[in-house]
C-alpha cells in the first residue's frame, strides 16, 4: 500500500482530490479521440431516404433528417465529436417548419435541385453542390416546389452545444404563410467576388451570405495550385472578414487529383466528409477504404489521413469545428 493512500481516501471522502494522484489523468500527453474513422455509404442511406419519404408525412415531424450515428458515442446522437452529419429528404410541395437554435448549421445541396431554404428572411435557392449556412438563431426553413423529392447533406454542431449546456430552440408556426414569400432579399449584395456593398457594417459572428454557389466553387478548383499536402483546397470564408463563415463551424472544398496521394496529416479539430464527385480512397488512422459520390466519412481529430483519388479527379466537401479551436488558440497541425 502506498504511503499517502490513507489521506487520498480522506481527500476523496471530503470531495478533494490530490493533483499528484492525478495529474496524468487531467493533463494528457496528447488528445486522444473517442472515435475512430467510420464510413457510411450512400449506397445503404438511399433505401432509408425513400422510407422516410413515404412513412413519415413532414407535418408530423420538425425536419425529415436521417443523422450518421457513430457506435463509439454509446447511442448518442453523434457523427464525430462536436459534430453530426444527416441527410435530410423533402416530396413535393413539402415545407420544412421554420425554426430556430443555437447551433449552427449548414446544408450542402447533393440531390437538391429545385430546393429552397429560406434563411433570415432570404430566399436560398439549392441548386448543385451549393453550401447554405443557417447560423445560429437565424429563423430557417425548407421548401420543395419541385415535382420530384430532393435531399440534401446536413451538419451541425449540436453535440458542442449540447456538451456545452448552451442550447435553445424556437419553433415556428407551421401556418406562417408569409414566411415562404419572399425574394432573395440581401443575399443579392454578396453576389459578386471581391465587392461587398459599402454600407455593409461591422463584421458579424458569421457571414452575411448564406448561399455559396456551387458552379463557383468547382471554377476555383479548377484555377487553384495544390497546397502543402498535395490537395487543391478552397476555403468558404465570411467576406466581411476573410475567416470562417461561422464562429464555430469552418468548411471547405478539396479537389483530389490522380496519382497524387496527400501527405498523411492531423489536426486537433474533427471533419465530416461529403463525397461531392468521383471516387476515392482515405487513410484515417488505422483503416483504409473506399468511397464514392455521395458517400460520408469522418476524421476524428489528432488521428492521421490521408486521400486519394481514384479517378480523374475527387471532389469532397469537409464540414469542420476548426473555428473552435482556433478561437481557443487550440488549433495544431502536423504533416507526416
Amino acid at each position: 500500500m502506498r504511503p499517502d493512500a490513507a489521506l487520498i481516501a480522506a481527500l476523496e471522502a471530503a470531495r478533494l482530490h490530490p493533483l499528484w494522484d492525478r495529474y496524468k489523468r487531467i493533463t494528457p500527453v496528447q488528445p486522444r479521440s473517442r472515435d475512430e474513422s467510420r464510413l457510411w455509404r450512400w449506397a445503404d442511406i438511399e433505401p432509408f431516404t425513400a422510407r422516410a419519404a413515404g412513412e413519415v408525412p413532414i407535418e408530423d415531424v420538425e425536419r425529415r433528417a436521417i443523422i450518421l450515428a457513430h457506435p463509439a458515442f454509446d447511442g448518442q446522437t453523434v457523427t464525430t465529436s462536436n459534430l453530426i452529419g444527416a441527410f435530410t429528404v423533402l416530396e413535393p410541395a413539402d415545407h420544412a417548419v421554420p425554426h430556430r437554435h443555437t447551433a449552427a448549421a449548414i446544408r450542402f445541396a447533393t440531390r437538391a435541385e429545385g430546393a429552397v431554404t429560406i434563411v433570415k428572411g432570404g430566399r436560398c435557392e439549392m441548386r448543385d453542390g451549393d453550401l447554405i449556412l443557417t447560423p445560429p438563431m437565424c429563423w430557417h426553413g425548407q421548401d420543395n416546389a419541385t415535382d420530384h423529392r430532393t435531399v440534401w447533406f446536413d451538419a451541425a454542431n449540436m453535440p458542442l452545444i449540447n456538451s456545452l449546456d448552451a442550447s435553445f430552440f424556437e419553433p415556428g408556426s407551421r401556418e406562417a404563410g408569409e414566411f415562404w414569400q419572399v425574394d432573395e432579399g440581401e443575399e443579392r449584395w454578396w453576389s459578386a467576388a471581391g465587392l461587398v456593398p459599402a454600407a455593409a457594417g461591422a463584421a458579424a459572428s458569421h457571414s452575411p451570405k448564406y448561399r455559396y454557389p456551387g458552379e463557383a466553387t468547382r471554377r476555383l478548383l479548377d484555377a487553384v495550385a495544390p497546397g502543402p499536402d498535395g490537395a487543391r483546397t478552397v476555403r468558404y470564408v465570411n467576406p466581411l472578414t476573410g475567416g470562417a463563415v461561422m464562429s464555430t463551424l469552418d468548411c471547405y472544398a478539396t479537389r483530389l487529383v490522380r496519382g497524387t496521394r496527400t501527405r498523411a496529416r492531423r489536426v486537433t479539430h474533427n471533419a465530416i466528409c461529403l463525397v461531392v464527385a468521383g471516387d476515392g480512397r482515405s487513410t484515417v488512422g488505422e483503416q483504409t477504404f473506399e468511397w464514392a459520390r455521395h458517400d460520408v466519412f469522418t476524421v476524428p481529430h489528432w488521428t492521421w489521413a490521408s486521400h486519394e483519388s481514384r479517378g480523374p479527379e475527387a471532389d469532397l466537401f469537409v464540414v469542420t469545428d476548426r473555428a473552435v479551436y482556433e478561437r481557443l488558440d487550440l488549433f495544431r497541425e502536423e504533416l507526416q
